[in-house]
């Protein structure tokens, strides 16, 4: 064909597919400082509300959380998972919300469940040589057949022109792949995954699968298992795989065969954990066992309704991190999370006074369309206006409507650009007799109401993050 691999990344990205063009990038793109890292990944997941929900119910389930402590919040979720396994968890579903949606239904079903059923392997075989970085495995042996699946997206007939050159002329499917492409799938997921910051684990899994190194191992077996295991346990290419897993693992066949039947049962229980039931099927697994089905609707509402039972959640959250220790960062993106999700307010902001004591910044925002207003969240607190009444007066205040004329010399003209919201929240954080900054809530997306309620829930969040922090700074 005369079309390039240039040519086939323009077209997948021309149909927008949401892993291609957000969720991937952001997630698999970290920073060095950890406190940045988690606030980053707590904020791309709380932008999508199923995603939220479908992390907690994770972090809920007996296979990733055995201790059964209860997980109310993303910031919590990723101090009791990890930063990588919540990272892991994160991409997995966003690739399959936006992979399963398409119209190759069947073909791509059937490679998500090979793909699942190989990462899970490589992760639980890293796990097994004590790797202290498994979750990387993870992430590099489920990225690593993303070009074919990605494919099968955007060009189901080409896709079947490419298996059937492969079974007429008794070929390898990647020669078939070279034969109408002019590349293989494993070149067009190395040029689709060049800008999103991989590591040298996942390339050499690609170009050098003979290696040594257990890592890239653990990668490569696991992906001819998942390939050859679709036929049949029995299967002789099946049990050729076995053998070399036997001889990497340090097992013998037997005890081998039986370990990976039951990580192929692990594997169908971790997609129903995501929520992909339809897929079990595609995995080797008996028709009879006994995959739990969890059919619970999943909340996908755009703007947060208040939850009191959610709030009582949030709170035994914050105060296990009081007993922690954990850093002033966290208990405050724990108390954002309660006053979005627990209140039902649309946007929550923190904004540190600056060092001199002369203005206040936005420092991290989470809910609907924040860029806007965190990117603009920067006054003076020298001159008069609502924000140096609060941070000054040192107590909570609720503006019911900002055009009223008690507030005509508080919200100044960029005040108001900025904000754009005709009724607020804001709780000032003083710590130890000292302001340090401050929590601002609307639901300015939405157009909804404020009422006593919520202004009285978000008076009592102010209060437990300063008794926190000062707990804490105590306890130091």
């Amino acid at each position: 064909m005369s079309e390039s691999i240039e040519d086939w990344i323009t077209k997948i990205g021309d149909r927008d597919l949401p892993i291609f063009k957000y969720t991937a990038t952001e997630i698999s793109r970290g920073v060095a400082d950890d406190d940045t890292s988690t606030a980053q990944l707590t904020k791309i997941i709380l932008h999508d509300t199923s995603l939220t929900s479908r992390i907690l119910r994770i972090a809920n389930s007996a296979m990733y959380n055995p201790g059964l402590y209860s997980v109310s919040t993303i910031s919590r979720a990723i101090l009791i998972l990890g930063f990588e396994m919540v990272k892991s968890i994160s991409m997995s579903l966003a690739i399959l919300d936006s992979l399963l949606k398409t119209r190759s239904r069947e073909q791509v079903g059937k490679l998500m469940a090979k793909s699942f059923h190989a990462v899970t392997l490589a992760q639980e075989l890293a796990s097994r040589r004590k790797d202290e970085a498994s979750e990387e495995v993870f992430v590099a042996a489920l990225l690593s057949g993303i070009g074919e699946i990605a494919f099968w997206c955007v060009a189901e007939d080409v896709g079947e022109e490419i298996l059937v050159l492969a079974a007429e002329q008794d070929c390898s499917i990647e020669a078939a792949q070279e034969q109408v492409l002019g590349f293989t799938f494993d070149e067009l997921t190395v040029a689709l995954t060049k800008d999103w910051s991989m590591d040298d684990l996942f390339h050499s899994s690609i170009h050098k699968p003979a290696l040594g190194n257990p890592r890239i191992q653990d990668i490569t077996l696991s992906r001819e298992l998942a390939d050859s295991a679709t036929a049949g346990w029995d299967d002789g290419g099946t049990q050729t795989v076995i053998q070399k897993i036997s001889k990497h693992i340090k097992l013998s066949e037997h005890e081998t065969e039986e370990f990976l039947r039951q990580q192929a049962l692990d594997a169908a229980e971790t997609i129903r954990a995501y929520g992909a039931v339809e897929i079990i099927a595609y995995l080797p697994v008996p028709d009879d066992a006994k995959i739990c089905e969890d059919t619970d609707e999943l909340a996908t509402e755009i703007y947060p309704e208040p939850d009191p039972l959610l709030r009582l959640g949030i709170l035994k959250d914050l105060g296990s991190m009081m007993e922690s220790a954990s850093a002033p960062t966290v208990i405050l993106e724990i108390v954002l999370e309660g006053i979005n999700r627990g209140i039902g307010m649309d946007r929550c902001l923190f904004a540190l006074l600056s060092p001199d004591r002369t203005s206040i910044v936005g420092k991290f925002a989470i809910g609907n369309y924040i860029e806007a207003l965190s990117d603009h969240f920067k006054f003076s607190i020298n001159t008069k206006n609502i924000f140096s009444r609060v941070i000054s007066g040192g107590r909570p205040m609720w503006v019911r409507n900002s055009r009223a004329h008690e507030y005509a010399e508080l919200f100044t003209e960029e005040i108001n650009k900025a904000l754009k919201s005709d009724s607020c929240l804001l709780y000032p954080v003083v710590i130890n007799g000292k302001s340090i900054g401050m929590i601002y809530a609307d639901r300015q997306p939405s157009k909804r109401l404020i009422d006593g309620e919520m202004f009285s829930s978000f008076t009592y969040f102010g209060q437990q993050a300063c008794m926190a922090i000062e707990y804490i700074s105590r306890r130091k």
